[in-house]
């Protein structure tokens, strides 16, 4: 059921958002969520007595953690939302529900527009092996090191699987994917997906 509904979505970046190209007032509001997302995650700490008690999964549309490439540049710096809707990729990038979440054993896996509401995975295929690629996310940094990219269909699901391409393997490290669109149709739209592939490198 997951893969189905992740499926649905991977097709629907084109179908739902993708048709309307650069809008100046979507990037605007981007750029105000985005800080107020920002603004969320720099809340204080819990106070000591508190520090066993774990701050709940956030729900979608919630600021999830900072995404960092050094490739990119200092001031890119876009807050991950929970969740890969229209509504929550219009906010930001989006954690992919049901896949591992940072650091954890399994993919990582993070889907963002190329163009419109800040394109914030404009230059996503810039990205060469080795590169690094960091995600600060409740008071770590985690530092995964690219390992390869590649263009896909919309309906392959299998790029988010524990184990990328490989239906039935169990997780062995720890892994992200980014996902975004590429190849403008006929009709502008876009008709594929780019992917990069990384591997914890540490902590």
């Amino acid at each position: 059921m997951i893969l189905l509904g992740v499926g649905l979505i991977l097709t629907g970046l084109t179908l739902g958002g993708l048709r309307i190209f650069h809008d100046r007032q979507a990037d605007d509001a981007y750029a105000q969520t985005q800080q107020s997302l920002r603004d969320e995650l720099r809340q204080p700490a819990a106070p000591p007595q508190k520090a066993r008690e774990e701050k709940p999964d956030p729900r979608a549309g919630d600021a999830f953690a900072v995404l960092r490439v050094p490739r990119f540049g200092g001031d890119f710096a876009p807050v991950i939302v929970e969740g890969v809707s229209q509504a929550a990729l219009a906010k930001g990038p989006g954690h992919f529900p049901g896949t591992a979440l940072p650091g954890e054993p399994g993919n990582f896996a993070v889907a963002g527009h190329r163009t419109g509401w800040g394109q914030p995975f404009n230059k996503l295929p810039e990205l060469r092996k080795g590169d690094t690629i960091d995600i600060e996310w409740k008071r770590t940094t985690y530092t995964y090191r690219v390992t390869h990219s590649k263009t896909v269909e919309p309906s392959d699901v299998g790029v988010l699987l524990p184990v990328p391409g490989k239906p039935g393997a169990r997780a062995d490290k720890a892994r992200i994917t980014l996902i975004t669109c590429t190849d403008r149709g006929w009709d502008g739209t876009y008709v594929h997906r780019f992917v990069v592939w990384g591997e914890l490198d540490r902590p």
